[in-house]
Formats: C-alpha cells, structure tokens, sequence
C-alpha cells in the first residue's frame, strides 16, 4: 500500500468520482457519499487509507475540470455528500457563484431548510442533463467507467423460505421483459426510456422493473397469468413497499415514485378497490 498526498488524489481522483456520478445518475441513486468514493479511490490507487474530509478535494477538482471545459454544466459536485444527503462546505462557493448568493458561502450557517432547496434545485438539472457522457469521454476517456469495483450482492439473512418457490416462471419472466421493453403498453411516457429489470433497492428488495426520466420513478410490479387472488394482493403491497423504500433512499429529498401492478387478468373488485386506496396504479395486459 502507498502513501498519497492531495495534490494526487486531485489529479487522479476526478476521473473515478465522474465515473461514480454517472452510474448515480443513471441508476437513480441520490447522491455518492465522501466514504463511498474514498474506499474507491483506496482499492484504485492502492492506497490504506483515505481520509474522507480529503474527498472534498477531489469533488472540487473534478468541478474546475468540468467548468473549465463546460461552464453552464450543472454542479454535479453537489451529489457528493455526507451520509444525510447534504454536501459539506467544499461545494457552497460553486453555489454561491452559480447564484449568485454570497450567503451561501457561509455554509455552515445556512438553514437545513434553504440548504435542501438549493440542492434539490441543482439536482433537477443534473439528472435532466444530456451531456455527461459527453463530458466523461472528452476529459476522461472511458477507463474509470469500466474499471470500477461492482457492489457485491446483500447476502439474505432472512430464515424465512421465500413466497416465490422455485426458479422464475416462463410466463413471468416473458411478461417482465415485454414491459420493460414497452413502457407506453403500460401507460408511461416515452421520455422514461427502456425499463431496467431487476433493480435492487437499498432494503435489498428487487423491483421487477424500474422506469426513470431522471428524477421521476415508475416501480413496476408484474403478475403473469400463473398468479391467483391472493399473488395479486401481495403484489399490490410490494408497490406500496417499492414506492416508499425508493422515497426513503432519497431523503431529504422529495422525488415523484409511482407504483404500477402490471397484471394478465383483471383484479376482483375488492383487490381494485383496495389498490386505488393506497394509490397503486393497475393495468391489465395480455402477454403470455
């Protein structure tokens, strides 16, 4: 293991810092917090130990790359934050300048209040921005991005046999992948894109697929034609799971999470009734 100083971690840091924002923003995730990108940065440049209030360094590094080159860019540098969702004082000059508010500069004395409406401000235009990848390729290549550790699998400490038995259906498996590929089947906007099957939640839970425009989510749950009354009415309660697991995961921020029970037969009106009550959105579809 070596030993490092700032001035490496502010020339060889940004190029993995960028590579984690962008896996962020294209998964949804809130924010990457200091601790996240120092253990990165140890296993990369094969350092022991990073301290993490040196991270900030390599956020701000990676900000002045990005403005030089691309000054009207959103502060991406604010999605780097401490474990509560909100950026230390490293990045409130950037948001001082970019608004014009020299208040801000005194970060520490800024309201929790204020400060979650600036942010949530600039994370709008950070996930609605078209040019990151753009911007990585230009000043970084794509090494980082492919050089990242992936995020090992939860292990189930559960001792409790899972309620789906065995392997996936066929005809689950068959409407999961139509409804991912046909988000507009199941009343969604283009604009969300294709689905991404499988997405995990931080409560470890998978969502059969997850649609998003940037910083609006659709958590879809699909029943196929194997599934009876009662399939049905736990699949309603795993939307109202999904729904809020992925709200929580993004607090203190507020984000728009819709969840949708894709079925191949209609719910008995009981299962309908109780689905617009916890504002479960249903849709019938014929697949399989």
């Amino acid at each position: 293991m070596s030993t490092y100083t700032v001035e490496q971690l502010e020339n060889e840091g940004p190029q993995y810092a960028m590579a984690m924002l962008l896996k962020c923003i294209q998964s949804g995730e809130p924010f990457i917090t200091y601790g996240d990108i120092g253990s990165e940065l140890e296993h990369q440049l094969n350092i022991k130990t990073i301290f993490p209030t040196q991270i900030g360094n390599v956020a701000g590094s990676l900000m002045n790359k990005i403005l030089e080159k691309y000054p009207k860019a959103p502060l991406i540098n604010v999605l780097v934050t401490r474990p509560t969702g909100i950026p230390g004082v490293g990045a409130s000059g950037y948001l001082a300048n970019r608004y014009n508010d020299d208040s801000l500069r005194k970060w520490n004395k800024v309201s929790l209040k204020r400060k979650k409406e600036i942010i949530e401000r600039e994370r709008k235009k950070i996930f609605k921005y078209k040019k990151w990848d753009e911007i990585n390729k230009r000043l970084f290549g794509k090494k980082a991005t492919g050089a990242l550790r992936k995020k090992p699998k939860p292990k189930d400490d559960s001792k409790t046999p899972h309620h789906g038995g065995p392997a996936e259906s066929k005809e689950h498996k068959k409407l999961k992948n139509w409804v991912a590929d046909n988000p507009q089947g199941i009343g969604i906007r283009k604009s969300f894109g294709i689905g991404e099957k499988e997405s995990r939640l931080l409560s470890g839970d998978e969502i059969d697929v997850l649609f998003s425009d940037g910083d609006a989510f659709k958590a879809v749950e699909v029943k196929s034609i194997r599934s009876n009354d009662e399939d049905f009415k736990r699949g309603i309660y795993q939307c109202v799971k999904y729904r809020e697991v992925k709200k929580a995961e993004h607090a203190p921020y507020s984000v728009d999470v819709q969840s949708i029970l894709v079925t191949e037969r209609q719910l008995n009106p009981e299962l309908k009734e109780r689905a617009k009550l916890l504002n479960v959105k249903l849709k019938c579809v014929s697949v399989n």
